[in-house]
């Protein structure tokens, strides 16, 4: 199992993005279930924000787009109080958005890694189980 972030999905839709190859043998070995990917429920907000807000597509392309997240069978966690109060409690005390700290807590509880592309937040944190896109 794996936590992947916004900024590694919205790879897998475009398809100027660095590392895209990286980003989508993560979603390649989902698919074919040799590695699943958890995500909360928050990273659909976020990458449809990106999608209208960060790229040129068109909204016929957006909703494909979701309708492929839709059907990835991605394993969804829902918002709860705990994994919120946990997310505040790590976004403190690593100095880091309460969104950024709900994925890490999630691959905390987990056990497993999280993978991002954001290399900012990966070396704020500083932890062996925040891994980049880069790293792997």
């Amino acid at each position: 199992m794996v936590v992947v972030d916004t900024s590694v999905v919205f790879k897998w839709t475009d398809k100027n993005e660095d590392l895209r190859d990286k980003a989508l043998l993560i979603l390649h070995n989902h698919l074919k279930k040799i590695e699943r990917i958890i995500i909360p429920d928050l990273l659909f907000y976020e990458v449809a924000n990106a999608w209208v807000t960060k790229s040129s597509l068109t909204l016929k392309a957006t909703y494909d787009n979701l309708d492929d997240l839709r059907d990835s069978d991605l394993m969804i966690e829902s918002a709860n109080f705990d994994l919120l109060q946990k997310a505040i409690s790590f976004s403190k005390k690593y100095n880091v958005s309460v969104y950024d700290a709900t994925y890490a807590v999630l691959a905390q509880e987990n056990q497993c890694d999280l993978i991002t592309a954001d290399e900012k937040f990966a070396k704020q944190v500083k932890l062996p189980f925040v891994k980049t896109l880069d790293e792997i």
